[in-house]
């Protein structure tokens, strides 16, 4: 686990992960760069399925690993945040394959998706494993450009020597025809009274900057779905 990491709650059971339009170009120069001392792990270029969302203006490629073919994760952070320090802002976009066809069945069979399935199950996992008071958010399942899609998310007032006054995300998993997206934002107030005033320990306008960016997110490279941007 490297330092700094945000609630890895958040990215067990059915996380999932992928990029698209400004992704792909990100991935191209990134690849032509990625001697970078600021880049972590192996670029590559996604295949099939994936999500295709962008991260706020001018937050640069932090990290990136898995398996172009299967599951994946790349990690994004404003311009002057470090993986073992970040406090302003956080992103992960994550693939996974679908669980067995069998617990597929059973969950479609239950009126449900695997989504809601996934966000329920990351939330249980995050609440378990903050150390101190634990903000939820509502859970919201509906779709997203035809795409079925949960989102829920948090703070945690005691989150570790990382985040000592706490850490905030807000998650969302997207459904795709034959992968699971999980897509993550997450903050770290720099200071014990930092937005107290707000819930969640972030501005309205700054959550709102991650809702819109998550009502933004579509699906390429899968059947009937188009090509991805390359």
């Amino acid at each position: 686990m490297r330092p700094g990491k945000p609630m890895r709650a958040m990215t067990t059971a059915f996380a999932a992960m992928s990029t698209g339009a400004c992704l792909a170009g990100a991935l191209l120069l990134a690849a032509e760069s990625a001697r970078a001392e600021w880049l972590e792990g192996r670029v590559f270029q996604p295949n099939g399925e994936n999500l295709m969302i962008a991260p706020p203006a001018n937050w640069r490629m932090a990290y990136m690993n898995g398996d172009p073919d299967s599951d994946y994760v790349i990690e994004f952070l404003p311009a002057n945040e470090a993986h073992d320090s970040w406090r302003e802002g956080y992103m992960s976009v994550q693939r996974r394959t679908f669980p067995e066809k069998s617990l597929l069945d059973n969950i479609h069979a239950r009126g449900t998706t695997v989504a809601a399935v996934a966000i329920g199950q990351v939330m249980q996992n995050v609440q378990r494993n903050c150390a101190g008071r634990f903000v939820p958010m509502k859970q919201k399942d509906s779709l997203t450009n035809g795409v079925p899609t949960s989102v829920s998310g948090g703070f945690c007032e005691r989150a570790g020597a990382a985040a000592p006054y706490g850490e905030g995300s807000v998650i969302a998993a997207f459904e795709g025809k034959s992968q699971l997206f999980v897509v993550q934002f997450g903050w770290r107030p720099s200071t014990a009274n930092e937005l107290k005033e707000y819930a969640y320990r972030i501005t309205p306008a700054r959550l709102q900057q991650y809702l819109d960016l998550l009502n933004l997110g579509r699906l390429c490279g899968g059947a009937d779905e188009g090509a991805c941007p390359r």
